[in-house]
């Protein structure tokens, strides 16, 4: 058992002073942004107005091909006063004009058929262009203190905002001039700026050979500015991985998708000697009416041709036909399309093992010192792990195998029985195959530990077991899973189009199934592999699942064999359980804790559920689902809080309501009130959040937040907003978490969210050399005091990960394992517990309370992390209350609203 973890986080060291940086700087002048801007609104003659310049374009231009500069800020096409660019030295105005006149030459209309207002468009082109050369912005020396934070009132570190970019790119560009040397080679990293941070990407690529296929790949390490709760520094998080290239060819895009490519070109001056530095973001798409892939707008790609006309740049079209001849680099130009799983297969697997992933991190602590050091190690927070489970551990006696599971389905009959109150277990199976259906019939029958079905019975079948009832009624799905044919016509849009296939054919389901009554009931559906529809949208399980709600089933889906991948056996058996989760059938197991917490504690997720226009229906839509779970409640434990209602109803009501409000939902937050705009989100978010922790008072409730889904509408979760054991909600101040309840705990949770947002980890061996791992636990910094908040909750490794040795290299491979590239590894995920709330001493002298003993924050973060185990699951990625929760979001399916009626005739 390993006793510390490492995190690849690190901090300001105080023995180094501040980090300060000398940049010579040069502003976005007021007059540019008027003239550009107003050749650039031309386009929209007609259309709803820009909201700035394509700024980001140009600084990808600046970085590939301006030597010295270092950053460009953000925000400096809007804002004279914000820096733009960020050099080591001052670049001659002769190479700063020609990119800034090829990028002011993209900005009017591409093609104007009225002869008077294209000779507009070409004066004011004209304007601009002489501007550059009539306007030149002075240079001006900046001081940069790239550590330094101010303090907000809960003690959290509050950086510049300038330095989440600035910061990253000074040390991509500090680990870039480092090689790495691993395992006898060395390794080069480019750096690539992102929305967030910045990433370094090994280049050239390396390959891996397996028979007849060779597969490229890079390493990856991605920089993040973060802050955490409570904490007066700053932190930066590396993580690590692969990036892997697309080389089949022809590659074959995403439908309905682009992909991303990365170039590698070289500075397009005659005289220009500085080494190449950046690669840039640019990307491809399938055009429709071209026939072929084309950049899309805005691509570095389409530009560079103008600076270098002694080079020849990839087309899209080559590019996607010769992938790999790119990345091995034509003319000095290089470029590599990023792959993706909707690519096909690729021959060299995801991620690290932790003892490469530590051999990388003292290779960037290295290159941080002096300025930063690694956070210290964590230590064992709790001794309790994990909660009390049913014992999975192997045994050879066939007597305490039978024992096993027989209480395993005594478990199982139970939660049924309280998630039904007692009525029967209706399962409708929609099937396309005789083999998946008997296979979802063998499957239900084990899991609840029923008898066998007698022979010819393939329709109805029917089982009574103590308290438990069930009845399955299969039939064939038949047409109900073809692709949707989706028309458009008389001027509707595609989402409105999509949404009158889906409405006809959940109709069509719903008579498909007997006519609703009693309790909710389960359908488990068959349907085709998602190759199966190619057209876009014609994929039918949003109107399957939302004609099962209408029937009142709660739905399920599972493959066709021919279409799947893995055993039928073991995947029935997963549409079961997820059904059975469904119907609202799954408890927490009984906490195992050192000091009692609360004999009737319950608890409470919150999760905002987003639709974008690209989600399944096409159509935007918002709900705040709240769920609720009671451990001890012998009818119906887990319940969600239904707005409309204004009750807890049994899980299986919430998701079948969910459902039908989203049929009628467009920017909708909740039934019965529009939200169109971001404020009124957040209003209406907040108010639901008011009703919410109003409705869980009666009884002593840890509630618990993920703050990356949520801080959008509720910004009191951000963590310039934290304060202990107080709650700020509508802008306002922080007050007491205890006037929202006596007995109310909170925690919050962060994930990564592709944001970086949590560090990657890994548990350093007790000695040089033991080779590092992965270990199950919650963690806590070893210099924390009794009332620190903060925790890390980590899990181990999922039977699906397989056995790939923790020593594996997959960057450069060991000779013992040339295959290791082909190796997936696991990289389980760290969650930061934030105990934001509890009956700290503190708390409870400010409530004036003596009767009840303050709590310790670990034990309220342990319940927490304890959450995550379940007996039906593997670990979970959060805690069961948010898992249950988020699931809900496969019932919110908004629909565009149907054609309004016509006048009546009469």
């Amino acid at each position: 058992m390993y006793h510390v973890i490492s995190r690849t986080a690190y901090e300001p060291d105080p023995r180094a002073g501040s980090w300060t940086e000398r940049y010579r700087v040069l502003s976005f002048p007021e007059e540019w942004r008027t003239e550009f801007t107003d050749l650039y609104t031309r386009r929209w003659r007609g259309r709803g107005q820009p909201t700035g310049l394509p700024i980001g374009r140009l600084n990808e231009l600046l970085r590939a091909t301006a030597p010295g500069l270092v950053a460009t800020g953000r925000g400096a096409g809007s804002n004279a006063q914000v820096p733009w660019f960020y050099a080591s030295e001052e670049m001659p105005d002769t190479l700063v004009a020609p990119l800034l006149a090829s990028w002011v030459m993209t900005l009017p209309p591409d093609k104007e058929p009225d002869a008077e207002r294209s000779a507009d468009h070409r004066a004011s082109l004209d304007r601009a262009l002489a501007l550059i050369d009539r306007h030149k912005p002075p240079w001006r020396d900046e001081y940069v203190r790239l550590t330094a934070a101010d303090l907000t009132d809960g003690g959290t570190a509050r950086p510049e905002r300038r330095l989440y970019h600035l910061l990253p790119e000074r040390i991509g560009a500090r680990l870039a001039d480092r090689p790495l040397h691993l395992g006898g080679a060395e390794l080069r990293f480019r750096p690539v700026t992102r929305d967030q941070g910045v990433e370094l990407v090994s280049w050239p690529p390396r390959t891996y050979t397996r028979g007849t296929r060779t597969w490229y790949y890079s390493g990856l390490v991605t920089i993040t500015l973060q802050t955490v709760p409570f904490e007066a520094r700053i932190r930066v998080h590396v993580s690590y991985g692969i990036r892997r290239w697309a080389t089949g060819a022809p590659i074959r895009l995403p439908e309905g998708r682009g992909a991303t490519v990365l170039l590698d070109a070289p500075l397009p001056w005659a005289d220009a000697t500085a080494p190449r530095r950046w690669l840039t973001l640019n990307s491809l798409a399938f055009d429709r009416r071209l026939g072929l892939p084309t950049w899309r707008r805005h691509s570095l790609v389409d530009l560079l041709p103008e600076l270098d006309v002694l080079r020849a740049y990839p087309k899209a079209a080559e590019l996607v036909a010769e992938p790999a001849a790119w990345l091995e680099g034509k003319g000095g130009v290089g470029a590599g399309v990023l792959y993706s799983t909707a690519m096909g297969e690729h021959g060299v697997g995801a991620g690290l093992m932790p003892l490469e992933r530590s051999l990388i991190d003292r290779w960037v602590e290295e290159g941080l010192r002096p300025f930063l050091r690694r956070v210290s190690d964590s230590g064992r927070a709790h001794r309790q792990v994990k909660p009390l489970l049913l014992p999975t551990s192997p045994t050879k006696d066939p007597a305490e195998e039978e024992a096993r599971l027989r209480r395993r389905r005594q478990a199982r009959r139970a939660a049924v029985a309280a998630a039904l109150d007692g009525q029967p277990l209706v399962v409708d199976l929609l099937w396309q195959t005789e083999e998946t259906r008997d296979a979802l019939v063998t499957a239900l029958r084990e899991w609840l530990g029923l008898s066998a079905v007698p022979d010819g019975a393939h329709g109805d079948v029917e089982w009574r077991l103590g308290e438990v009832h069930v009845v399955v009624h299969a039939r064939p799905l038949g047409a109900l899973g073809a692709p949707l044919d989706i028309t458009r016509s008389n001027g509707r849009s595609r989402s409105n189009a999509l949404a009158d296939a889906v409405r006809e054919r959940a109709a069509r389901t719903a008579a498909h199934l007997p006519s609703p009554g009693g309790p909710v009931g389960l359908a488990i559906v068959e349907t085709l592999g998602p190759e199966r529809f190619a057209a876009r949208d014609s994929d039918p399980k949003p109107a399957l699942r939302h004609g099962c709600a209408v029937a009142g089933r709660v739905s399920q889906f599972i493959v066709v064999p021919e279409d799947a991948e893995g055993p039928l056996a073991h995947r029935a058996r997963s549409a079961v359980a997820d059904g059975m989760r469904q119907i609202g059938a799954v408890v927490p197991p009984d906490q195992r804790l050192d000091e009692e917490l609360a004999d009737n504690l319950q608890y409470l997720g919150l999760w905002y559920v987003r639709r974008l226009a690209n989600g399944p229906t096409r159509q935007r839509g918002a709900h705040l689902v709240a769920l609720r779970i009671r451990p001890d409640d012998p009818s119906h434990p887990v319940r969600g809080w239904d707005d409309a209602r204004k009750e807890w109803v049994p899980y299986p009501r919430l998701l079948l309501a969910l459902a039908a409000d989203a049929a009628n939902m467009s920017e909708r937050t909740g039934p019965g009130g529009s939200a169109t705009t971001d404020e009124e989100r957040r209003q209406e978010a907040e108010r639901r959040i008011r009703a919410v922790l109003y409705q869980v008072r009666d009884r002593p409730t840890l509630a618990l937040a993920n703050t990356g889904n949520l801080r959008d509408v509720w910004p009191g979760l951000g963590n310039g907003h934290l304060v202990r054991d107080r709650l700020a909600l509508s802008g306002g101040p922080a007050v007491r978490i205890a006037l929202h309840g006596a007995d109310l705990r909170m925690v919050l949770l962060r994930d990564n969210n592709n944001r970086g947002e949590t560090a990657q980890w890994y548990a350093p061996g007790e000695t040089l050399d033991e080779t590092p791992g992965i270990s199950a636990g919650l963690w806590v910094a070893r210099e924390a005091d009794s009332d620190n908040r903060i925790f890390h909750s980590t899990v181990g490794k999922p039977p699906t990960a397989g056995t790939v040795r923790r020593d594996l290299r997959k960057l450069v491979p060991d000779n013992r394992w040339p295959h290791g590239p082909a190796a997936t590894a696991w990289n389980p995920q760290a969650l930061e517990l934030t105990v934001l709330g509890c009956l700290s001493e503190t708390a409870l002298t400010a409530a004036g309370r003596t009767d009840i003993a303050p709590d310790h924050p670990a034990v309220v973060a342990v319940v927490a992390h304890q959450l995550r185990f379940h007996d039906e699951y593997h670990p979970l990625s959060r805690p069961l209350p948010l898992h249950l929760a988020k699931l809900a979001e496969e019932y919110v399916l908004p629909l565009a609203p149907p054609p309004a009626a016509g006048p009546n005739p009469g």
